[in-house]
This record gives structure tokens, sequence and C-alpha cells, in this order.
């Protein structure tokens, strides 16, 4: 009960990670002229999840979970994350979303938080986000699984807010198309688990129209979102 409650707590919308100020390029599918109604947002998640979250943040979630006390090793995930993320956007995006939850644990009272907090601010360490949340989640008491469930998760709600904020769809369906992607991403843990151990030598990313828009957004003059 407590790993569920924690898995709760970690995936809450309301807790201060600074996601609110990422779409992860659902402003900038919108800018490229893309109507993004219930069952398109739905797909756009499920791709996201599929050919982006699953080739990288998991794996670098799992691989930080289990080297919550080697910070050489984390650093070294770190660096291989920041080198196979391509778009400088999103890792500009994942660095401030990571410095921000961080930050926040640090704050609270995480253990662990205040001491990757000092690598991060004297550059030791990029702070991606989903390596910061590897190591945190560990000390908050998830499982492995339960940390791939909070981030897939937090990545899919963070861009079905973004959808709504925008106007781009109504908060009815954008729950519906959240819903529907609630089984993508149980099977995509389910397969994630069947391969396992997995190594940075896995990182992998594919898809090409949000990396574009993600790309063309960060030019615009006028946007709500940073990425």
């Amino acid at each position: 009960m407590l790993t569920l409650l924690a898995t709760l707590w970690q995936s809450d919308s309301a807790f201060p990670n600074g996601a609110f100020a990422f779409s992860n390029g659902i402003e900038g599918l919108a800018e490229l002229g893309e109507r993004l109604d219930r069952d398109r947002l739905a797909a756009v998640l499920a791709t996201t999840l599929t050919h982006r979250w699953a080739r990288m943040d998991a794996i670098a979630v799992l691989l930080a979970f289990a080297a919550v006390d080697d910070l050489a090793g984390l650093v070294g995930i770190d660096s291989r994350l920041e080198a196979a993320t391509l778009p400088a956007p999103q890792r500009s995006g994942s660095r401030r979303n990571g410095l921000a939850f961080l930050t926040s644990h640090a704050r609270i009272g995480t253990t662990g938080a205040s001491a990757l907090k000092v690598e991060v601010d004297a550059r030791r360490l990029h702070g991606h986000l989903p390596v910061m949340q590897g190591a945190l989640w560990h000390r908050c008491g998830l499982d492995e699984t339960s940390a791939l469930a909070a981030s897939a998760y937090g990545a899919a709600s963070t861009m079905v807010s973004a959808a709504v904020r925008l106007g781009l769809v109504g908060a009815v369906d954008a729950q519906r198309a959240l819903a529907a992607t609630l089984p993508v991403i149980a099977g995509l843990i389910e397969e994630i688990g069947a391969r396992s151990p997995v190594s940075a030598d896995d990182f992998a990313s594919m898809s090409p129209l949000l990396d574009i828009a993600t790309m063309r957004h960060a030019t615009s003059e006028v946007r709500l979102f940073s990425n």
C-alpha cells in the first residue's frame, strides 16, 4: 500500500515538478496545423510513449533506479541520455524539468536530493528528468514497475494538460484520450520488463514529427510552453 500511495503522490499533477511549463511537442504540433481531437491526441500519446518514452525515458529511469547509490553511474547515464537526445529543446526541457523536480524533493527532504542538486548546480550532472526520477523514486519507496508507471503517466498527462490549456481539445475528450493510453502504458511496461536488463546502449528515439515540431516551436515568437 505504501508503494501504491507513493506512486500516486509522485504521479499527482499537483506535485511541484515544473511539468506545467512543458508541452512535450504538443504546442509545436498545433503550430504545424495538426488537429488534435480526441482520437488524434490518443494517437500522438501512443506514438510518443512507444517510440520515445519506452526507448529513452523508461530505460534511463530503470538504470538510475539501479544506480541510486552510484554517483559515477548516474553521471554516466545522464551523459549518455544528453548525447542521445538530438533536439536541443528536448535536452534543455529535460534538464530544466529535472532541476525543478530535484529542487522540490530537496525542499521536501527526500534522501539524496540535496546531494544530487549540488552535483547539478556544479554542472557535474546534467540533471535530466528521467535520471533524477529513477534515483529519487527509489528513495521514495517506489519499485521499478511503479517508477515506470509514474514516468509514463506523467509524460502522457503533461501532454494532455497542454492540449487542454491550448484549447485544442476539451477536458472530457482529453481524459478519454488519456484513458485510451493506459493499456498502451501497461503493455510497454510489460514489454520492457520482458527484455530486461537494459543498458544505455539501448537508448533510441524515433518520433520525427514531434522532433520537428519541437525544434520549430523553439523559434516561435509567441508561445505558452517551453517546448
